[in-house]
């Protein structure tokens, strides 16, 4: 599961890119693209100024509206509300190593699942499993 989660979180942290270059080039104040995306032209201004505070359900409405596809963000929140019960399952000491893997408790896990994922913490997330990839090849 956490090479198919590595591999979802890869192809979503292109497609962000992708979608914040997007954004950059696009010819729309913030209200506009407020308006289109169906949020207040504050809170795009205040993502722009502080990309950490995009969620996920923000680069799938960017994505959308810039006709880029949103089958990351798809896969992406398919596989995390399946994580917290595939955690739930492991013995203690799998759960552990795993949330520290992911940098993340199932608790966390389980809120951000019932909320909106900030995309820090998915980017933070991807990072991590890289890093682990990269040790064991």
């Amino acid at each position: 599961m956490i090479e198919h989660l590595r591999d979802i979180l890869h192809t979503f942290a292109n497609n962000y890119q992708s979608v914040m270059w997007r954004l950059r080039e696009c010819p729309l104040n913030d209200e506009q693209l407020g308006a289109a995306l169906g949020i207040s032209g504050n809170a795009i201004r205040s993502r722009r100024a502080k990309p950490d505070l995009w969620k996920l359900s923000d680069v799938e409405r960017l994505a959308t509206y810039f006709t880029i596809s949103v089958t990351a963000c798809t896969q992406l929140h398919k596989i995390l509300n399946e994580l917290p019960p595939h955690m739930k399952d492991l013995a203690s000491s799998d759960r552990r190593r795993m949330e520290r893997l992911l940098l993340i408790k199932i608790a966390q896990l389980e809120a951000y699942n019932k909320s909106d994922w900030p995309v820090k913490h998915l980017l933070r997330m991807h990072q991590s499993l890289l890093a682990v990839a990269g040790q064991s090849a």
